[in-house]
C-alpha cells in the first residue's frame, strides 16, 4: 500500500515514502513547496512493490506534508485499498488499429499502427505504445500514430508494465493473424522479416540475439511438433493451443553518480541514490563492485534510497543495471587504480614500478600476477600511506557510441494453453521464455524477474480488468476480491532461459536491461495460443470465458 511519513523541522522537510526515484521525488517536492535542495530529504531504502505506481509524488505524500505542517508533528498517511485504484496511477486504456500488408512469401510490404490512450484533463501522460512496431520488423513502409485523449479521470502512469506491453499485444496478435492468412509458421514469418538494423533509424544494433531466442525457445518448447490447424488438438474436454510472440524493449543508459569509500578496516561503502523495487538492485551492485574493486562481496555495503546520496535516475525503464551499474563499475575501477598507483609508487616495495596489468586485485589485496605469494592487503596499504580511508566519486553517462547504435533487449515467448470446450475456461499449461538482455549479472534474481513478468502477463491476458462506473467515474472492482490477479494455482511450468551474451556498447558490464522485456509481447503469446486452441481470435483483453463461448 502507498504510504508516507512527513516531518517538518523548521523549514526543513523530511519525507519517508515509497518511491522509485528519491532524487526525482526530492526535486518535485522542492518545486511544490519552493524549497532549496538542502531543505528537502527523501528516504526510501526499500520499496515494497512499485510497478510504476511509485514513479512520482502522489496525493498521499502531499496530504501528509500539509498535515505535518499544520499540526507541527510528524504525520503518517496510508491509502486504503480502494484508493490504490484512482489516486496513484493505473495502466491507461488503449484502443489500437493495426494494418499489415505482406507478399505471398511473408515479406512485409507495409505496416500501420494507430493507437489512442487516455490521459487526465489536467495533465498529459503519454507512453511508448507504438514503439515496438517501429523497431520490431523490417518493412519498406511504416506509419505509426499515437494520440492521447483527455478524460475526466486521474492521471495514469506506467503501471504494471510500460506502454510497450499494450502496444506489443496488438502487433504480435496481428503478426499471428498474418501467419494464418499466409498459411505460414508464425516463427518463420518473424524470421522472414528479421531486422538486421533498427527499422526506425537504420542504426546498427548494439547487440541482437533474437534469432537465437527463437531457435532455443522453439527447440525447448517442441514447436516443430505443433499441429498448425486451429482447434485440432484435444485432451479430453480441453482444447489445446500453442502460440508464440516476440518482445522488444529499449535498452539505454542514463547519467548516474556513485561514491566509493574504502575504509581503514578494508570494508567498502558504495553510495548512489537509486532505488530497489524488488529486483535485487543491492545484490547486483555489490557483485559489480566486488568484480571491479577486488573487495570481497561480504565486505561491501551498498547504500541507496536516499536523496542525500549521489544522484541516480529513476528505477524504471530497465536502465538501473546499465546506468547505476556502469557508474558503480567505473568508480570501483578508479578506486582500484588508485590503490595500484599507491602500491607502485612505494620505493623498495615488491610492487614498485610494476606495470598495472601485472597487479591483480582480489579478496581485498593486490597480488603480483606472476607470483601470487607477493601480496599486499588494502588495509596494510592504507596504513602504510597513513590514509584513514580512500574516497572516489564518479559520474557516468556513456560515450558517443550510445547514440551511434540502437539499444534493445529482446525475447521470444512460447505458450501452451488448455481451454475447456464447454465453459471457455483458459489455463496456461506451460511457458518457455528466452531472453536476450545482454550479460546476466545474477541468474537467480534475473530468473525471478522473468517469472514475475510471466505472472503479470498471465494476469494481463486472462484476468486483470478495472471496471469503471461511468455514472460517477469510480472503479467498481476496487479490491482484491473483485480485481482478479493470478495466484499460485494459476501458475504453469515456466522455463526461463537467457542468451547471456554481453552487449559491447550499452554498458561496461555487458548488461543491457531486463526489467520490462519479459512482459513485452507475452499477452499476445497467450492470445495466440487461445486462437490456436479454439479458432476464436480475441482482440480485447482480458480473454474471459464469455468471449470464447
Amino acid at each position: 500500500m502507498h504510504a508516507a511519513i512527513a516531518l517538518w523541522e523548521g523549514d526543513k522537510l523530511t519525507v519517508y515514502n515509497k518511491t522509485q526515484a528519491p532524487k526525482l521525488a526530492q526535486q518535485d517536492l522542492m518545486r511544490m513547496f519552493q524549497l532549496p535542495e538542502e531543505k528537502v530529504l527523501v528516504h526510501s531504502p526499500f520499496v515494497g512493490g512499485a510497478f510504476g505506481g511509485s514513479s512520482r509524488i502522489w496525493p498521499q505524500e502531499t496530504a501528509a506534508i500539509l498535515g505535518a505542517k499544520h499540526v507541527g508533528h510528524p504525520v503518517k498517511l496510508m491509502l486504503r485499498r480502494e484508493q490504490e485504484f484512482n489516486l496513484v496511477g493505473y495502466r491507461p486504456r488503449s484502443m489500437q488499429k493495426m494494418g499489415l500488408g505482406a507478399a505471398a512469401d511473408g515479406a512485409l510490404v507495409g505496416v500501420t499502427h494507430e493507437a489512442f490512450g487516455n490521459t487526465s484533463q489536467y495533465e498529459q501522460f503519454a507512453e511508448r505504445i507504438v514503439h515496438p512496431t517501429k523497431s520490431a520488423y523490417r518493412t519498406p513502409n511504416m506509419n505509426t500514430v499515437y494520440k492521447v485523449v483527455p478524460l475526466d479521470v486521474s492521471t495514469p502512469c506506467w503501471t504494471r508494465g510500460p506502454g510497450e506491453s499494450s502496444g506489443s499485444f496488438a502487433l504480435e496478435s496481428a503478426m499471428d493473424e498474418l501467419a494464418y492468412a499466409l498459411k505460414m509458421d508464425p516463427v518463420a514469418l518473424r524470421l522472414r522479416n528479421y531486422a538486421e538494423t533498427d527499422p526506425e533509424n537504420d542504426k546498427p544494433w548494439a547487440s541482437k540475439h533474437l534469432r537465437e531466442c527463437y531457435e532455443r525457445g522453439a527447440a525447448s518448447f517442441g514447436w516443430s511438433k505443433r499441429n498448425p490447424v486451429p482447434r485440432a488438438t484435444r485432451q479430453g474436454d480441453w482444447l489445446v493451443g500453442q502460440g508464440m510472440s516476440s518482445g522488444i524493449y529499449k535498452s539505454e543508459r542514463q547519467e548516474a553518480t556513485a561514491k566509493a569509500r574504502l575504509m581503514a578496516d578494508g570494508t567498502l561503502l558504495i553510495q548512489s541514490a537509486t532505488a530497489d523495487t524488488g529486483p535485487g538492485t543491492g545484490t547486483i551492485m555489490t557483485q559489480i563492485a566486488a568484480d571491479a574493486s577486488g573487495v570481497a562481496p561480504e565486505n561491501i555495503r551498498f547504500e541507496l534510497g536516499d536523496s542525500a546520496l549521489p544522484p541516480a535516475p529513476i528505477q524504471a525503464g530497465s536502465h538501473t543495471a546499465t546506468s547505476v551499474g556502469s557508474v558503480v563499475h567505473e568508480v570501483c575501477v578508479a578506486l582500484r587504480e588508485q590503490l595500484q598507483n599507491l602500491a607502485r609508487n612505494q620505493t623498495g616495495s615488491a610492487f614498485s614500478q610494476v606495470p598495472p596489468a601485472e597487479l591483480v586485485a582480489r579478496n581485498g589485496e593486490l597480488q603480483l600476477a606472476q607470483d601470487s605469494s607477493k601480496r599486499l592487503s588494502y588495509v596494510e596499504l592504507l596504513r602504510q600511506q597513513n590514509l584513514p580511508m580512500l574516497e572516489v566519486t564518479r559520474q557516468s553517462k556513456g560515450g558517443p557510441e550510445l547514440k551511434e547504435h540502437s539499444g534493445k533487449s529482446f525475447c521470444a515467448n512460447f505458450v501452451e494453453v488448455h481451454v475447456h470446450a464447454l465453459t471457455g475456461e483458459v489455463r496456461v499449461n506451460r511457458v518457455v521464455s528466452v531472453v536476450d538482455a545482454g550479460r546476466v549479472l545474477n541468474h537467480t534474481t534475473a530468473r525471478s524477474q522473468v517469472l514475475g513478468a510471466v505472472v503479470w502477463g498471465i494476469g494481463q491476458a486472462l484476468m486483470e480488468q478495472a471496471v469503471i462506473d461511468h455514472r460517477y467515474g469510480n472503479f467498481i472492482n476496487h479490491d482484491l476480491a473483485e480485481y482478479h490477479v493470478p495466484v499460485n494455482a494459476d501458475m504453469p511450468a515456466i522455463d526461463v532461459q537467457f542468451i547471456d551474451k554481453p552487449d559491447p556498447i550499452i554498458s561496461p558490464t555487458g548488461a543491457k536491461g531486463l526489467g520490462e522485456i519479459g512482459l513485452v509481447g507475452f499477452a499476445a503469446a497467450v492470445a495466440n495460443a487461445v486462437y490456436h486452441a479454439t479458432g476464436t481470435r480475441v482482440r480485447e483483453l482480458p480473454i474471459t470465458p464469455d468471449k470464447l463461448v
